[in-house]
């Protein structure tokens, strides 16, 4: 534990990629268990910082830690995440079928920790985020249990802010809904997580479509 605050540094000055890395690779082991002490050193962002520079592995294990960190937080630590949810947002949209996942899991992670407090789901459920959760739904090789998770992240952040549910509206959650409900005579393009999943998902699809404040 007492390393952590070495292994962070290697990741925000970084003098030789193959140590960076190696850092990485602790900092994951170590997050299985001492999430809280990384997350206090201000882990989140310094993992996230030039993780485009990193290779695919490494980030997978740069996410993990985020996703670690992200569970069980308490009001006071919310800044020290804030900054990194555009990145983990921005995962969302990879190639990387493992990132995707536990970017979601992040986020996921995140809306539970604050579903209660409306101001701070307010600042988790920002356009560009409800854009991509809103995208995954429809990515034909989205997991299914990654496909679970987006609709549980959208359903936290719609039923405790009202303009996260206008935001939804203003970007036709309804008709993408009504896609992934509809299963068509011939359903190529339908997404293959969608296809997979039971009806029991049904309800949360309904319970998620976005409601006017006069409802």
């Amino acid at each position: 534990v007492e390393a952590i605050p070495t292994f962070l540094e290697k990741l925000q000055v970084i003098q030789c990629m193959d140590v960076a890395e190696q850092s990485l690779t602790a900092l994951e082991m170590l997050s299985k268990k001492h999430h809280k002490s990384i997350l206090h050193a201000k882990g989140v962002p310094a993992c996230l910082m030039y993780l485009d520079f990193f290779s695919m592995s490494a980030q997978v294990k740069a996410l993990t830690v985020t996703a670690n960190s992200c569970q069980g937080l308490q009001a006071e630590e919310f800044v020290l995440v804030q900054e990194a949810i555009p990145i983990i947002s921005s995962r969302l949209k990879s190639d990387d079928k493992k990132s995707v996942d536990l970017a979601c899991q992040a986020l996921s992670r995140l809306a539970d920790s604050y579903k209660l407090d409306k101001e701070r789901l307010a600042e988790i459920g920002k356009p560009e985020v409800l854009e991509n959760l809103q995208e995954l739904l429809q990515k034909p090789t989205v997991s299914p249990n990654t496909f679970t998770t987006c609709l549980h992240i959208l359903v936290i952040l719609t039923s405790n802010t009202p303009t996260t549910s206008l935001r939804l509206l203003k970007q036709d959650m309804g008709g993408t809904l009504k896609k992934l409900l509809v299963v068509p005579a011939f359903p190529e393009n339908l997404p293959s997580s969608s296809k997979s999943l039971n009806q029991g998902l049904d309800a949360d699809m309904v319970e998620l479509i976005p409601r006017s404040p006069q409802e």
